[in-house]
């Protein structure tokens, strides 16, 4: 009994050591993977990936409809979402370090408060 409270503690304990959702990007795409690519090839993936996510967050925004829909979401989309993002942010990484202009997906600008 003492040994999994002691387990359990030290789970929570390291718990927040955990890597950061950003940090998971590389558990979904291959570092490097789009690295040979040029410009034009990084801006067409970066159209199929962004129509894709928002594909998929359409249908995540529809399933959470139903009562059911934030399992159906934890189940199905939000690896396939999760993916998705972390190919996102690889290609403007990768576009970024070639120097390419005009990536479409590229993130929105915060707005800034009228003064």
């Amino acid at each position: 009994m003492i040994q999994r409270v002691a387990a359990f503690f030290l789970l929570a304990l390291t718990g927040a050591c955990a890597p950061t959702l950003e940090d998971m990007g590389t558990v979904y795409v291959s570092p490097g993977k789009y690295d040979l690519l040029k410009c034009p090839d990084l801006a067409q993936r970066a159209m199929a990936a962004s129509a894709r996510e928002k594909e998929l967050t359409s249908l995540m925004d529809r399933a959470n409809q139903d009562a059911a829909g934030p399992v159906v979401n934890a189940l199905i989309y939000s690896s396939d979402l999760s993916t998705v993002r972390a190919q996102l942010a690889l290609l403007r990484k990768t576009a970024a370090e070639k120097h390419c202009d005009n990536l479409v997906g590229d993130p929105p600008k915060p707005v800034q408060p009228p003064r």
